[in-house]
């Protein structure tokens, strides 16, 4: 399965939505299957961008991850890629490097996200 930059995303929005700062008992995102969601959601724990616990084990059909919370850096890329121009740019540069690691990502995302706020501060 490929890691799918476009689901990470869109499961920060989703963990950021709940008030009391815990991740629901069950997050669907439309397009994507449990598995999808579940093997993203063990990514974004291996990448400090949630904490959480594995859930697979030898009868599952997929590693996967039980969401608890964002991590301070999960909510770092969720602000980086919170525009939506932004986000597009940077899927734009992802794409012409063939894919990018997550270090990677958040360094561009962050680095447009400046370029802004010097256009800003002029």
């Amino acid at each position: 399965m490929k890691r799918n930059m476009d689901l990470v995303r869109s499961l920060l929005f989703e963990l950021e939505e709940h008030p009391d700062g815990y991740s629901p008992d069950n997050i669907e995102v439309d397009g994507y299957s449990e598995e999808e969601v579940g093997y993203h959601f063990l990514l974004m724990v291996e990448a400090g961008l949630i904490e959480g616990e594995e859930i697979s084990d030898l009868g599952s059909s997929s590693p996967s991850a039980m969401p608890i919370r964002l991590t301070w850096y999960g909510h770092d890329f969720l602000d980086a890629s919170r525009d939506s121009k932004r986000w597009k740019k940077a899927q734009g540069i992802f794409a012409k490097l063939g894919g990018v690691t997550m270090d990677v990502a958040v360094k561009i995302l962050t680095d447009l996200m400046s370029q802004q706020v010097a256009n800003l501060m002029k």
